[in-house]
């Protein structure tokens, strides 16, 4: 039996709705975990029309992305769920994702594979690209690109968390998500984890998901780069600096992700409209990193 944890946080209604049509046929039930401060008058009219299948906690405060996937995951595991379907207000399931997920971890477990978690072949709805399967090499990270020409689950260090489909008694060996990370690396954390605990994360091909990756993108030689808010700078940066330092990241991501702090420090002060206000934001980053001041962040809101 598979639940789907859906979080929110001022969602569009209409993406929403169109999340909640590709998903509704293909899990047994939905958790809606509710970020945002304020109540929507558009929200419950929306889910009138699925009453039967949703199951609607609303926080009335930003309690992070992390700790709301662990609310969602607590319930499920109560209620007896073999596994979760974690996803975000911006994506939309292909018709059968859920089922060749399914059938791609039957597969990868008749072989006698320890799977955390599978996740689809993303396509970003942005610009069309294919978010790769990702290995870790040293001071590099693999690419393999074009997933979606080969049927065979192939084996990532990474993976997004939205439609990643995940086991509970997984999660029981691993452990759920870090909360105090709140929003950036989590899924990252989560899945270098499980393979400290002798787990790995899979892509299926088979499955596709369509997700719209940061707030816009921007072609900087040739490469685009996701953009995201200030804040999300904050927390990229902060929890990278922080994790740098952790044992359960593996000896191969702390190696390739150590230069890029430095890189993200550049780019994010390149990107920004005020320099003074984006430097003092990105310079408590790299101190709350190193002192291990994680959590909601208490910046002011015009970072």
């Amino acid at each position: 039996m598979v639940a789907a944890i859906i979080v929110l946080y001022y969602p569009d209604v209409a993406r929403l709705a169109r999340l909640l049509y590709s998903v509704t046929s293909q899990v047994n039930h939905i958790i809606i975990i509710d970020n945002t401060e304020t109540t929507s008058e558009k929200l419950p009219a929306l889910f009138e029309c699925y009453k039967n299948y949703i199951t609607y906690i609303p926080q009335i405060m930003n309690i992070g992305l992390a700790e709301a996937h662990n609310v969602g995951i607590d319930i499920c595991a109560r209620k007896g769920y073999s596994h979760v379907l974690l996803l975000d207000q911006d994506s939309t399931l292909s018709p059968n994702m859920v089922h060749n997920l399914l059938h791609a971890e039957s597969i990868l477990l008749d072989s006698g594979k320890k799977i955390a978690g599978i996740s689809p072949q993303i396509i970003d709805e942005n610009t069309g690209a294919l978010p790769c399967v990702c290995r870790y090499v040293w001071f590099t990270a693999h690419r393999i690109g074009k997933t979606m020409l080969c049927n065979i689950s192939q084996q990532t260090d990474t993976i997004i968390s939205s439609g990643a489909l995940i086991r509970i008694s997984a999660l029981q060996v691993i452990g759920v998500m870090r909360g105090d990370l709140f929003i950036d690396h989590v899924d990252t954390e989560w899945a270098l984890r499980s393979q400290y605990y002798g787990y790995m994360c899979y892509c299926a091909p088979s499955a596709i998901l369509y997700h719209r990756i940061g707030d816009a993108t921007r072609n900087i030689f040739g490469k685009n780069i996701f953009l995201h808010s200030n804040i999300r700078h904050y927390y990229q940066l902060r929890n990278e600096v922080y994790l740098v330092r952790t044992n359960t990241m593996g000896l191969q991501w702390r190696a390739y992700i150590l230069p890029r702090i430095l890189y993200h420090f550049v780019l994010f002060l390149f990107l920004s409209d005020n320099y003074y206000i984006t430097s003092q934001m990105l310079f408590k980053a790299v101190c709350d990193g190193i002192t291990g001041k994680l959590g909601k962040s208490m910046l002011p809101v015009r970072y």
